[in-house]
């Protein structure tokens, strides 16, 4: 199994964890699902998911998938879906030396993806903050 956290693109894939969401009987709020998929790595469907979520967390998914699969523009007008979110504070918060507000981080994560950045501690801090991203939305979807 993959222990590593998810890249800044469509990669990784965790198949075990993509097996563990097709099983019957998985009980889980659908935004919690779409993060989910995410981390397995099948974007396709956590956008089936969040595209048809109209709340703030549907909205904060889709733009991350968007995020991962390239789409930085498409990523930037689910992100002001959004709007004001507690997560977006908390990440700011946590991770100020990367995350002003997700349009920056996006731009960062796009010049990381092409090579751009040339600090591997930039992409680093990245990462994390865009892991901490994900376990912070989690927490609220989970929540619901």
């Amino acid at each position: 199994m993959n222990a590593s956290i998810p890249g800044l693109i469509d990669e990784p894939r965790v198949p075990e964890l993509a097996a563990a969401l097709t099983e019957p009987g998985l009980d889980l709020p659908e935004l919690a699902i779409s993060g989910l998929w995410l981390l397995a790595g099948d974007l396709d469907r956590s956008h089936s998911i969040s595209q048809n979520d109209s709340s703030a967390e549907g909205s904060f998914w889709h733009g991350i998938m968007h995020r991962r699969e390239s789409d930085y523009s498409n990523a930037k007008y689910w992100f002001r879906r959004v709007g004001s979110h507690p997560v977006l504070i908390r990440v700011k918060q946590l991770h100020e030396s990367v995350y002003s507000d997700p349009y920056d981080f996006i731009d960062q994560v796009e010049k990381a993806c092409l090579g751009r950045t040339h600090d591997p501690a930039v992409t680093q801090w990245l990462l994390k903050a865009q892991w901490t991203e994900w376990q912070l939305l989690m927490i609220e979807c989970l929540a619901k």
